[in-house]
């Protein structure tokens, strides 16, 4: 067995000396432990790996986690020898003799501990593993586990007790814990909440587990959850949560707790009249603040605004109250648009709203607007919903001068949705100036009203009609929709024709153009847009009478160059692109395009490419020949790309390749027909920043000649600037990484951060910053979730006075799924049900219930639009379970399981997929519509002073409803 120890001990340090990849790790590891003799004890390996390894360090080497987790993947240690272990070392660990001990300077001995990186990095890991499904493999690893996470908590807890009975014998009142104890504190609380969201951890957990185990289980957590709360309320809550769901005190276990439930349930239930079928309907109420939630949810990252689905929704949501619906939409629109405005959000989101309101809500209200008839016109519904914007927010072109009037920087949409509105024949052009109350300083679009078809036969009869139609996507005139449809069937077309230069010119002209993407996913999806440029990628080829190659290299790169960017910018995968294939180039470019290949993993083929791609760029008498682009396709010289730079930055550190010669090669990377490979290549070398911590002398110097170049051409310039924007937050994480780790190249690495930091980021996903989530996380007594049920609150007093503050609610709907994404869906359906439990005692019941309901139809890119096997419980999911088990929730808490019930309902309801209906059925129900709208219509037209004879419907004849009867057959109109 000493043997073993030693070889291993040895196998790890050479590892470590040499950087070995963890892929290479695993397989060497797996024959040491084969040709072993003895072999060695999970334990006994854990020491090796996770002893101190130097007083002097104060960071950890990030290869000794990523081992750790390898050694887990095979089986050679558990998670039980890795948590006992770390805390064998640990500062954490309060037993005298207990770590590793040396000798000082003066010969005394002095114990030794692990950085406290070091455990908060394996804690994670080992976390992951968990919520991963790869482990627990059996109860004797869950049983060790739940011991060991009980001696993790039971120690921290009096490390910190000590500490803290230390500093008042200093004499110290204010008590302050170091903020690497406090991420110690919350890794181990997260590790816990892994265990308990575990399935077959919950399964030994309600049946019979030894008594000394749940007994030091129950003492532990009662015990670090009002410790923990001090610092980290939130994981705090959700243990104290765990520990009252599964009953883990001390006194009878969860099955016998429910053998005794079992008996009174049924009583229980009738007592509190809490029969889920017996459960009164609140009467349906459609708030303001219900649509205004749905569409920020819509517009909050990826814009998710698909039409079949959003009239589906608004159509189970409004029940056939055409006029409501209308109006509704419209004025949660400019709301929408004002409270990011009050919120100071960026400007990439104002223009999204904006581009929005004026260019798709008159489209979806064309489409509303042929299923109503006289008196009912869409000019009415218009008229009413901007009675309700608010004026503060959307002043008067007249009023923007006005000191007293407030901002004036969206004076000028209401006239632009107007004029969207009158191009698209929903109004009369002489009722823009009494709607705007002033003479409109703009006029209808010079071309009117463009289509789609209209505009794809000039592209094809005039190219350079195309360009023209590139600047036009992001007006504000109502044609934005016929733009991008027309540009994405000239895309389509050149791809059909393999016309890759043209293509080239569009795609590269899209990638400089972030808010041009934006506006296309409002009319479009990624897979409508990419599917046929991915499938072009994937089977480009060169000609056979192919004379140049340097244009081949330019077209894929400008092509490749748009993918990338939708990839970065909205944060797509495969599925998102309707790739189904494992084997396609731009699935593994998304896959493992970041990838550095070893050098015995390439095959003869990219070893010769490799080879001449060094040359062609170090050598100053070949450089980057036509030979060597005929003999490397555009796709095999993207996936060579990391290997490249890792080849080349090993080389200089080796002493075989001159630095500046390397940097005068780079230099061709930067010519726009190999320019958008950067991309994969700074990807790479910000993940080897971050794992290495070494190179910098080669790294460095690189950077600067990439980052900030002394020339570029102007198409080379903007391109450059496009992949910038995708690469440089990881840098700059990983230079600040590197910064922390050796504070000696603070000044280096400070004279590359500006070039990083001056490059915004691309990224337009629903993420929060850092002190945003602070922020929520702070909210005093119930940190995120209290910060949500005050959000919730706000809402609700809004809704109950809309017309009296005009100003909608602050609201983000990153909170909502920030909320979800840390806590999970089940604690947020909690606050959500115990805040609507407290609004209906309060009297609000009917508005906190239409506001609940949009909180949980909302969509979500990251449980709509994720594949199936990826998708985390959404809230409606978890509110169906809770729906299931409401017999235990009435036994305990009646007035919220009255709450879950109504809710469910109204959820329910509100996403049923609409059935096919008979035309006949359609138009009596229409009919009758219309009739009961009429009466209290027909006095509000006559009193806003509307000619129903201007609007296009007017004098409909009989034969021109059967058009609509067609469509509202089809499921296309409100029924």
């Amino acid at each position: 067995m000493g043997s073993a120890i030693k070889d291993w001990g040895r196998f790890l340090d050479r590892c470590l000396l040499a950087r070995v990849p963890a892929d290479d790790f695993e397989t060497l590891a797996r024959e040491l432990q084969g040709v072993t003799s003895t072999p060695i004890r999970g334990s006994q390996l854990c020491e090796i790996f996770l002893r101190p390894r130097s007083r002097a360090a104060v960071s950890v080497d990030p290869l000794v986690p990523i081992y750790v987790d390898r050694l887990l993947n095979l089986s050679l240690v558990s998670i039980t020898d890795v948590l006992r272990t770390l805390l064998k070392n640990s500062r954490f660990h309060h037993s005298s003799g207990a770590s590793t001990t040396t000798e000082n300077e003066n010969g005394e001995p002095t114990k030794v501990y692990n950085p406290p990186d070091l455990e908060e990095i394996v804690l994670l890991r080992v976390r992951l593993a968990f919520t991963t499904g790869r482990w627990p493999q059996n109860s004797q690893d869950i049983l060790g586990t739940l011991k060991a996470i009980s001696r993790w908590m039971s120690s921290i807890v009096a490390a910190g007790t000590k500490d803290e009975m230390m500093q008042d014998i200093n004499g110290g009142t204010n008590h302050q814990v170091a903020p690497e104890s406090i991420a110690i504190r919350d890794a181990v609380g997260l590790m816990a909440l892994a265990l308990a969201e575990n399935a077959k951890v919950m399964s030994v957990l309600s049946g019979s587990i030894p008594k000394d185990i749940r007994q030091t289980l129950a003492h532990s957590l009662s015990l670090y959850i009002p410790f923990l709360s001090q610092t980290s309320l939130q994981i705090a809550n959700r243990l104290e949560a765990f520990q009252r769901q599964h009953h883990i005190f001390d006194g009878p276990s969860v099955k016998e707790m429910e053998s005794l439930l079992d008996g009174v349930e049924v009583d229980a239930l009738q007592m509190n009249g809490i029969d889920a079928i017996n459960v009164a309907d609140a009467p349906i109420l459609n708030s303001r603040a219900g649509l205004y939630i749905f569409l920020n949810s819509l517009l909050v990252g990826r814009p998710m605004v698909e039409d079949t689905f959003t009239l589906n929704y608004l159509s189970s949501r409004y029940k056939g109250d055409l006029s409501t619906l209308t109006s509704d939409l419209i004025v949660a629109s400019f709301d929408v648009l004002s409270n990011a405005m009050f919120r100071n959000e960026n400007q990439d989101t104002l223009f999204l709203l904006r581009t929005f309101l004026v260019n798709k809500v008159p489209l979806l209200l064309t489409t509303l607007s042929r299923s109503m008839y006289p008196p009912l016109t869409p000019e009415y519904c218009i008229t009413q919903a901007l009675n309700h914007v608010n004026p503060e927010a959307f002043p008067s072109l007249s009023s923007m001068f006005d000191v007293s009037a407030g901002s004036g920087l969206f004076s000028d949409v209401r006239q632009e949705f107007l004029f969207a509105c009158c191009l698209h024949g929903l109004i009369a052009e002489e009722s823009i100036e009494p709607l705007l109350g002033e003479i409109p300083m703009q006029e209808l679009p010079q071309g009117g009203k463009l289509t789609k078809e209209q505009l794809v036969g000039q592209c094809m009869n005039d190219p350079e009609r195309v360009e023209t139609l590139l600047g036009e996507i992001e007006g504000m005139d109502g044609n934005a929709g016929a733009v991008v449809g027309a540009l994405l069937e000239v895309l389509h077309h050149l791809c059909s024709t393999n016309d890759t230069m043209s293509l080239k010119t569009v795609c590269t002209s899209l990638a400089k153009k972030p808010l041009s993407l934006d506006v296309m996913l409002l009319f479009s999806s990624p897979s409508s847009i990419l599917g046929p440029i991915c499938q072009l990628l994937d089977t480009w080829q060169y000609e056979e009478d192919q004379g140049e190659y340097q244009p081949v290299y330019e077209e894929f790169g400008g092509v490749m160059l748009l993918v990338l960017t939708f990839v970065h910018r909205y944060d797509l995968s495969t599925f998102d692109l309707g790739i189904a294939s494992n084997d396609s180039f731009v699935a593994r470019q998304l896959d493992k395009g970041d990838a550095s290949i070893r050098i015995g993993d390439l095959n003869a083929t990219q070893s010769s490419q490799l080879g001449g791609w060094i040359r062609g760029l170090v050598e100053t008498d070949n450089g980057i020949s036509d030979e060597l682009m005929s003999s490397c396709r555009p796709q095999e010289f993207y996936t060579l790309t990391p290997t490249l730079f890792s080849q080349c930055i090993l080389a200089c550190h080796a002493k075989v390749l001159d630095l500046e010669a390397l940097k005068g090669g780079l230099e061709y990377l930067l010519e726009p027909f190999l320019l958008p490979s950067l991309v994969n290549a700074l990807t790479w070398l910000s993940h080897h920043v971050w794992e290495s911590h070494g190179d910098i002398e080669t790294i460095l110097p690189i950077l600067q000649t990439l980052l900030k170049p002394p020339s570029l051409s102007s198409e080379a310039s903007g391109m450059h600037t496009a992949i910038m924007s995708i690469v440089a937050k990881p840098l700059e994480q990983s230079l600040r990484s590197l910064r922390r780790h050796d504070p000696s190249r603070s000044s280096d690495i400070d004279a590359v951060l500006p070039s990083l930091q001056s490059h915004a980021s691309i990224r337009r996903a629903p993420t929060s910053h850092h002190s945003e989530l602070e922020s929520w996380t702070a909210t005093h007594s119930g940190g995120l979730c209290a910060a949500l049920r005050n959000t919730f609150q706000s809402l609700v007093l809004w809704a109950s006075t809309p017309d009296i503050n005009m100003t909608p609610a602050s609201y983000t709907h990153r909170q909502l799924l920030v909320g979800v994404q840390v806590l999970g869906a089940k604690p947020v359906l909690r606050a959500l049900t115990d805040e609507l439990k407290l609004q209906t005692q309060n009297g609000s019941g009917d508005l906190a219930l239409d506001i609940a309901t949009a909180l949980v139809c909302a969509p979500s890119a990251a449980h709509d639009l994720a594949p199936p096997a990826s998708r985390r419980l959404s809230l409606r999911q978890a509110l169906a379970l809770a729906h299931d088990d409401i017999a235990r929730i009435a036994a305990v808490d009646a007035p919220r399981a009255e709450a879950v019930v109504r809710l469910h309902r109204r959820v329910e309801s509100q996403m049923a997929a609409p059935q096919p209906t008979d035309a006949a059925v359609v138009s009596a129900n229409m009919m009758s519509n219309i009739h009961h709208a009429n009466a209290a219509v027909v006095n509000d037209v006559a009193m806003a002073g509307i000619d129903v004879n201007h609007h296009p419907l007017a004098g409909t004849t009989t034969g021109d409803i059967d058009d609509v009867l067609d469509e509202a057959a089809a499921g296309l109109i409100m029924a």
